[in-house]
């Protein structure tokens, strides 16, 4: 194991283990303990829904730079990398398993292109709701929180809308001579042009299409909560989850675990949620990304021993 990925499992053994000391290791399986079993398979059966919609959104920003690519190969792609993204040491690892499957056909920057359009739309989508809720309930969320919220989705939608200014950063950066000189600035080149090669009407589809997505991630989570027992209105969870989802990104823990669970404490303990159930309900989240992470393991397997 590479140095980087052994801290970043270390960090996330170490952050988990606070948070768990925090709220109490036996107090916290009491109340893991609570799960209705039924909710968690209506969360998962909602997960995979949601990855139906994301391999859909994925599909049709494909299909707006030619030739479209079948809808079922990207459903198996993006299965394939929940795999990954659960048993890897990064929440990004399927990303990179999608890049070098689609590099063959479409060329390494352009298949970067798309992977990462989809992942901040998908971002996008998540902070478009929260926003909404931030701006006409706030009700007891604390002012800081909506704050931040409001900063995300601002800064989410500026980098979202600057995959269609192909032109403006040419101007800015690639015609002067200081960016043209930097090592590698060809390749960097060709790689901007391809994440800025994208119409307004393609990521405008693509973000109508990371609205339903996102209400399957709200809707999965809150199933989750209802499990649990947890006393919660769902438009904490529009509030909340965008954030978790950023924070989960971050390449400094054994995909987003302890570190994903402190969020959880943090933010939905601002609305007087229980740490104890606010770390269970990420725990919980975290089964329903390994349940459907086997699921598509086993047909990553199928499809490698088949061909």
């Amino acid at each position: 194991m590479k140095l980087g990925r052994l801290v970043r499992v270390l960090i996330s053994l170490i952050v988990l283990a606070i948070v768990i000391a925090s709220v109490g290791a036996e107090h916290l399986l009491d109340v893991l303990r609570t799960i209705d079993p039924a909710w968690f398979l209506v969360a998962v059966a909602i997960h995979l829904i949601g990855i139906v919609v994301r391999a859909f959104r994925w599909s049709l920003l494909i299909a707006s730079l030619g030739k479209p690519i079948h809808f079922r190969r990207l459903f198996y792609l993006y299965m394939a990398g929940t795999f990954f993204n659960t048993f890897l040491p990064t929440g990004i690892g399927g990303d990179v398993v999608k890049v070098i499957d689609l590099a063959s056909e479409r060329g390494g920057a352009q298949a970067f292109s798309t992977v990462f359009a989809d992942r901040l739309i998908g971002i996008l989508g998540s902070a478009l709701i929260a926003l909404v809720v931030a701006i006409l309930d706030p009700a007891d969320v604390p002012p800081e929180i909506v704050t931040l919220v409001l900063l995300v989705s601002a800064a989410v939608l500026i980098a979202s809308l600057m995959l269609t200014q192909r032109r403006l950063l040419d101007r800015l950066i690639w015609r002067h001579r200081l960016f043209a000189k930097l090592p590698g600035a060809v390749k960097l080149q060709k790689v901007s042009a391809a994440l800025t090669s994208y119409s307004f009407g393609a990521i405008a589809r693509a973000t109508l299409i990371s609205l339903p997505f996102t209400l399957t991630l709200i809707a999965s989570q809150y199933a989750l909560a209802i499990g649990l027992g947890v006393d919660a209105p769902v438009r904490y969870f529009a509030l909340f989850i965008p954030m978790v989802a950023l924070v989960q990104l971050l390449p400094i823990s054994f995909n987003g675990l302890g570190v994903r669970e402190g969020a959880y404490q943090l933010l939905f303990g601002t609305v007087g949620i229980p740490d104890a159930q606010a770390v269970a309900m990420s725990l919980m989240y975290y089964l329903v990304r390994v349940a459907v992470g086997l699921l598509g393991g086993l047909m990553y397997l199928v499809c490698n021993l088949r061909g």
